[in-house]
């Protein structure tokens, strides 16, 4: 049976994450009039108790988070020391980290759209800008705080569409005595640093306008901006801050938005914009104009379904967890603890994920114990709480065994299931002394019945005229419908053409699509694509995508037409009538011919026993009409 730790005047209640330096704890505290609350524990570990640099980043961010008060940052409510260990008790935000997000997403071949990618770093942009703004309580001195680290990880996204930004373990604070990280120090994650940050110059606000165009631009892209073999070829990628024109990425981003990313991204921080809340404010006239239906309720929806075996396993526990009381601090018997934990890179953060923790071995042949997967991911073991009430303990069980052995019933092999929440308790029993002889009869059976099988198998398949036959006809029918399985994948195209607006065909099939449009299609097969467009010519390609592809034309325009009437007098039976010298097969009276528009058009007539012409220049605007009256043998 586990128990809770009781942590001063909180209650563990289940380990969320663990990494070099600290573990990050649910836990429960005591509210007034027995009212508790779920929160979010991140301790330091005991190794690292002794540790001055680590005790102060520690109590510089609980320092910095105090402060803040705000609907997108983390709320931090309580730091100390208990057991010899620093710890920092803060909101507890359920749900994943945008880097799980988009993770998770990618395994369904699904991006984030457009418009929560705005959404998110719109929310983020109004937490960060209230940490830049962000005033000692004390003292009511400006802060300046920035950031440092921002990065998908650190911005938590709620089962309920919020997005908040979180660990601030790193974040510079200027107080009144100047300390501050010195120049030549680097810190942060080295993909989502600005040019500046990377030079070891020194930080302020703008680099974390910086950070979030990255992470935008990651976002519409679905793809990294700075990526490199090592360490040192990403700084150098960062530092000559070449990013790509997001619209030759994903030609689905409007203009206006690639503005904006484009200013955040500028190399030159003067040029960036200045404040947060600048850029934030631009991304809210974006989103409301662009797309005035958008609801963090959508959102909240699209983050649910991609985690909705993990949100409804983690409300379940929740709810189990609601009923221990914060005094107690022995577990009742139904709910195991044995939670996965994620590890944590670099400084802790409050990334509340989880991953695999493997449990300790159980003693040979005696106990076997198989752990849930908990919170953490897709695809887990279910949280079954049905058994909560009628839980069997080993005590009651034996009981209930020597009660059947009065009664005469032999007992069966047992599975002491404290089959509660989630752990399954086993115990095995040694063999019976007669179980070699049981086991000489039952191969003996299987001896019996394989030769059996083996002879009904031959006859049917070598000798059975109608069953040959019969297979026969499925080997021929699969050859002809045989499937290539390296072809059956599905890939994104993203189509785009200038003009945009064309219809989008795929294989001579139309399809609801014009372009810009991210169409999808069957991988490592020859797919026609054909676009079409009034006013121009036709356009068409065979290609083969083994990956997320673009295809990106420009559409010829085709010559605009106008119409001539054309009437010949004197012409004779069958006058011979040219166009740009180019002899028609069409007898007069001829209607709506059709030339070029804006061009000189020379419309001549012979007659071929007269010898009679005459000829006319004219020039045909865009869809109009001209009526030319040739009169053979006239005088000019």
């Amino acid at each position: 049976m586990s128990n809770f730790e009781k942590f001063g005047k909180y209650l563990l209640l289940e380990k969320l994450a663990a990494g070099g330096m600290a573990e990050v704890y649910l836990a429960k505290s005591a509210g007034a009039n027995g009212v508790a609350k779920f929160v979010a524990i991140k301790r330091i570990l005991p190794q690292f108790s002794s540790n001055k640099e680590f005790i102060d980043m520690f109590h510089e961010e609980a320092n910095v988070s105090m402060n803040l008060n705000h609907s997108n940052v983390v709320s931090i409510y309580d730091y100390g020391t208990e057991k010899g260990q620093f710890f920092i008790v803060m909101e507890y935000v359920e749900g994943r980290n945008l880097r799980q997000i988009i993770n998770e997403l990618k395994k369904f071949n699904r991006s984030i759209k457009i418009e929560e990618a705005v959404y998110i770093v719109k929310e983020a942009a109004a937490g960060l800008d209230h940490a830049h703004r962000c005033v000692d309580k004390n003292t009511g001195r400006p802060l300046n705080i920035t950031h440092r680290d921002m990065s998908p990880q650190n911005i938590m996204v709620s089962f309920e569409g919020e997005a908040k930004v979180i660990d601030f373990g790193i974040a510079k604070k200027s107080d009144a005595d100047g300390e501050e990280t010195k120049a030549g120090t680097l810190k942060g994650k080295f993909a989502y640093m600005s040019p500046e940050q990377a030079e070891a110059e020194e930080v302020d606000p703008r680099t974390d306008v910086f950070a979030l165009g990255i992470i935008l631009w990651e976002l519409l892209a679905n793809d990294r901006l700075f990526t490199g073999s090592n360490e040192n070829a990403i700084l150098r990628k960062v530092r000559e801050c070449q990013t790509p024109a997001i619209r030759k990425i994903n030609p689905l981003v409007p203009v206006e938005l690639e503005r904006i990313v484009t200013k955040a991204l500028a190399k030159d921080k003067n040029v960036r914009y200045q404040t947060a809340a600048n850029l934030q404010k631009d991304l809210n006239r974006f989103l409301n104009t662009q797309y005035p239906d958008f609801s963090p309720h959508d959102f909240s929806k699209t983050v649910t379904d991609c985690f909705k075996n993990a949100f409804a396993e983690g409300r379940e526990k929740l709810i189990a967890y609601s009923k221990v009381e914060v005094n107690h601090t022995e577990s009742p018997p139904p709910i195991s603890f044995s939670a996965p934990v994620e590890e944590i890179s670099g400084p802790p953060s409050a990334d509340l994920a989880k991953s695999a923790n493997s449990p300790p071995p159980a003693p040979q042949g005696k106990v076997a114990s198989v752990e849930p997967k908990g919170l953490g991911q897709e695809n887990q073991f279910k949280i079954e709480l049905d058994g909560i009430k009628n839980a069997k303990t080993h005590q009651q069980q034996q009981q209930s065994t020597k009660n059947n052995a009065h009664r005469g019933v032999m007992p069966k092999p047992m599975s002491n299931e404290t089959n509660v929440g989630t752990r399954i308790t086993r115990i095995s029993y040694p063999p019976s002394g007669n179980s070699e002889s049981m086991a000489d009869i039952v191969m003996k059976l299987i001896i019996i019945a394989a030769m059996g099988f083996g002879g009904f198998y031959g006859y049917n398949k070598y000798m059975n005229p109608k069953v040959r036959t019969i297979a026969k006809k499925q080997a021929t029918s699969a050859e002809e419908g045989q499937i290539d399985q390296s072809a059956t994948a599905a890939v994104k195209v993203s189509i785009s053409s200038n003009p945009s607006g064309a219809q989008i065909l795929i294989d001579d099939k139309e399809t609801p699509y014009t372009t810009p449009a991210i169409v999808t299609m069957t991988a490592n097969k020859d797919t026609k694509i054909t676009l079409i467009k009034d006013g121009h010519y036709k356009y068409e390609i065979t290609k083969s995508f083994n990956d997320t592809g673009i295809l990106t034309t420009t559409l010829q325009q085709m010559p605009q037409a106008g119409f001539i009437n054309i009437n010949v007098q004197n012409g004779g039976a069958k006058p011979v009538i040219y166009v740009n010298n180019q002899r028609l097969s069409e007898q007069p009276p001829i209607k709506r011919y059709a030339v070029t528009a804006g061009s000189e058009i020379i419309v001549s007539a012979v007659n071929p026993i007269t010898q009679l012409k005459d000829e006319i220049t004219v020039k045909v605007e865009s869809n109009k009409e001209v009526n030319v009256d040739l009169i053979l043998g006239r005088t000019k």
